[in-house]
C-alpha cells in the first residue's frame, strides 16, 4: 500500500522475530533455573523435617525400649540399628524406618523425597543412623544428604561416622544423647 509515495509493510522482519524469540528463550531458561533451585531447597526442607521426625521417633523408642534402636533390635545393619535408615536386603534384616512404624512411633515410613535408600558423595540422597559410645555415654546421630549444601570431607567429623561425608555423602546431622 502506498500513500503519497511512502510504502508501508505489514509484518515483522526476520531479525525482529529472531530477537524476540531469543529474549523469550533467555527469560524461560532463567525461570527454569530458579525453579530447579527452589525445588531442591524444598526437598532439603523436607529432609530436615524428616530428620526431626526420626529424632522424635527415636526418643519415643528410647522411652519404651531404653536404647536408641541399637544392637538386638533386629533393625538396620546386621540387626544392630545402624546404617541406612530405609534399606532392607543383604545384612539388613529390617529397615529402621519399618521398625519405628511397627512400634507405632511414626505414621508411616519416613523416606527421602527422592525415594533413594542409599547414597554416595556423587549420587543419591537418603538418611542414616549411627549410635556409638563417646566419652562413656551412648550417643546417636541421624544423618541426611542435602542437595543445596556442598559436599565436604569434614561435615561429619566428630560423629560416630566420621567418614559418612566422604564415603556416603552425608552433610547434615542431628545428635541425640
Amino acid at each position: 500500500m502506498s500513500y503519497l509515495g511512502i510504502k508501508y509493510n505489514k509484518g515483522f522482519t526476520l531479525i525482529e522475530l529472531l530477537v524476540v524469540i531469543s529474549i523469550i528463550g533467555l527469560l524461560s531458561s532463567v525461570v527454569l533455573a530458579s525453579l530447579n533451585i527452589a525445588k531442591a531447597r524444598a526437598r532439603d526442607a523436607d529432609r530436615i523435617t524428616d530428620v526431626d521426625q526420626i529424632v522424635n521417633a527415636l526418643f519415643l523408642y528410647y522411652d519404651s525400649e531404653n536404647h536408641w534402636l541399637q544392637a538386638g533390635s533386629g533393625c538396620g545393619w546386621q540387626g544392630g540399628g545402624n546404617g541406612w535408615f530405609n534399606y532392607t536386603g543383604t545384612n539388613y534384616p529390617k529397615s529402621m524406618a519399618q521398625c519405628l512404624v511397627d512400634k507405632g512411633l511414626t505414621g508411616g515410613l519416613i523416606v527421602d523425597p527422592s525415594g533413594n535408600k542409599t547414597s554416595s558423595p556423587s549420587s543419591g540422597n537418603t538418611y542414616m543412623k549411627y549410635s556409638c559410645v563417646q566419652s562413656g555415654k551412648t550417643v546417636t546421630y541421624v544423618f541426611a544428604k542435602l542437595e543445596t549444601i556442598p559436599q565436604s570431607s569434614s561435615a561429619t567429623n566428630g560423629t560416630c561416622c566420621a567418614a559418612c561425608d566422604s564415603y556416603y555423602g552425608m552433610n547434615y546431622f542431628k545428635k541425640i544423647d
